[in-house]
């Protein structure tokens, strides 16, 4: 006897075909980005891949992802532009790397911009804006970058180091092991950028600018900076469900206001000041951003630059003498130096230089075509524009600064450590973005390499110069990559 064979019911029916309907919509949704993202960078050849160079799902999977579906966007080819166009997630990017091409974007003209962000992490800040605002907010920041400001650099840069070296015993011991590199350069970088910026002077023996009881300023933007890609997936709308994971970042950002700031002359005191209404304060989006960004880039960046530093001078040994033998020629009677003596160490200043040049502290800048505009492509071996590319309005430009720094045609024998190169005519000093290029480039240039060369100066004075820094380098093998 024949089993009954049971039909799906019309409702299961319909659901199938639903689903495979679905399926195709999304499956033609996907072709049909595919074939916009061509379009968008005019079909420049490059990495077709499932996840955008910026992606947020891609950045919150990069790690679990085979290399041929996920793209960083950070790779060097044949020429000297190529472009990423995702099929699922993210934007198209067309990627340059070559000087001229960067000079052609990020240029003092109107053609290209900073790209709109879909998210406000931290707040709007003079980084992020585009140029109508980036105006207002740099006439706002930049009167607190002066002179004045550099030399409470400088003297806050030797007292924290002698704060480190009281406090954690150094002139008691004829050894010192540092476990971990990183967790002391960027504990003394955000000591000087909050006492400096913000006049908050804290010991190095207590926990970094802790208020009330309260986690440590140096905790705070740890857990802020982790939660970034959460909060990057997060929609705006999300704040105001009742999800306590969601919603005391948004309280924690309403609630930080304090009535006065210390100091007279600090950055912080110049935002608030520039906030005022009618003698009323409002602590908003840009002050919050602002403050991030001067707390964030004005010690992070800085950190990472010393760690390749000090490394790189324990492994090229010559360098680390020429660094020791300006510093004895610059003071020969054995002085601390001032703010004054800072333009006399320019071999210090070219490591640093150097340093950001192999290992800069940002890889990529991005720019958004404001007009439809031809971008003229230079042929990697020599230079010469080969031929331009249309870009319609709209159109996304990534600068391979790692790419550029790498490139041979600007810098002979890239891969090697070499501050010499910084005092003759074999390089393109133009072709340097350690800093950004252009009407946009970092405000806080002199402030990082004050604070860096006072930094190599009081590891010098610890003691012999060669013992301070082939310490730091045992202490930074295996805990730091470069």
């Amino acid at each position: 006897m024949n089993p009954i064979t049971r039909r799906p019911s019309p409702e299961k029916i319909a659901m199938l075909n639903a689903i495979l309907a679905l399926g195709a919509l999304f499956a033609l949704s996907r072709l049909y980005k595919f074939w916009s993202g061509l379009k968008a960078v005019n079909y420049v050849p490059g990495m077709r891949s499932a996840f955008g160079a910026r992606s947020n799902v891609g950045f919150l999977l990069r790690t679990r992802l085979n290399s041929t579906l996920f793209s960083n966007g950070l790779f060097e080819g044949d020429t000297d532009i190529t472009s990423v166009v995702p099929w699922l997630h993210g934007e198209p990017y067309v990627i340059v790397s070559s000087m001229k091409m960067m000079h052609q974007v990020l240029g003092y003209s109107d053609t290209y911009d900073k790209e709109l962000s879909t998210t406000d992490l931290f707040g709007v800040n003079v980084a992020t804006v585009r140029k109508g605002p980036w105006k207002r907010h740099r006439r706002i920041v930049h009167p607190s970058f002066s002179n004045k400001l550099y030399s409470l650099v400088w003297k806050e840069s030797m007292q924290t180091f002698r704060d480190i070296i009281e406090a954690e015993g150094w002139d008691k011991t004829q050894s010192v092991a540092i476990p971990v590199l990183s967790d002391l350069t960027s504990k003394c970088t955000l000591t000087i950028v909050t006492s400096c910026a913000f006049g908050i002077r804290s010991p190095w023996s207590d926990s970094i600018a802790q208020i009330g009881q309260g986690l440590p300023l140096g905790k705070c933007l740890e857990l802020v900076t982790e939660d970034a890609p959460v909060r990057l997936l997060t929609p705006k709308w999300a704040y105001f469900l009742p999800i306590k994971a969601i919603k005391r970042e948004k309280i924690a950002g309403e609630d930080v206001a304090s009535d006065s700031a210390e100091g007279n002359n600090t950055i912080f005191n110049t935002i608030i000041k520039a906030n005022m209404d009618g003698g009323k304060f409002a602590f908003d989006d840009e002050v919050i951003g602002n403050t991030f960004i001067m707390l964030f880039a004005g010690h992070e960046t800085t950190s990472r630059t010393l760690n390749a530093l000090l490394t790189l001078l324990a492994l090229y040994q010559e360098e680390q003498e020429k660094a020791y033998q300006e510093i004895k020629r610059v003071l020969p009677d054995g002085r601390d130096p001032t703010f004054e003596d800072f333009e006399s160490f320019t071999q210090i200043r070219n490591c640093i230089q150097e340093t950001m040049r192999i290992y800069p502290s940002v890889n990529f800048i991005i720019r958004e075509a404001m007009e439809d505009t031809q971008l003229n492509v230079t042929n990697r071996a020599t230079g010469d524009v080969s031929h331009t590319v249309v870009l319609e309005k709209g159109a996304r430009v990534l600068v391979n600064v790692v790419g550029i720094h790498r490139n041979p045609r600007h810098f002979p024998d890239p891969d090697i450590f070499k501050s010499s190169r910084w005092d003759d005519d074999s390089i393109d000093t133009d072709a340097f973005a350690g800093f950004g290029q252009g009407p946009r480039a970092c405000i806080g240039r002199k402030f990082s390499l004050a604070e860096a060369t006072c930094f190599v100066y009081c590891c010098s004075a610890t003691g012999e110069s060669k013992l301070t820094w082939r310490r730091a380098k045992r202490a930074s093998s295996g805990s730091e990559e470069f």
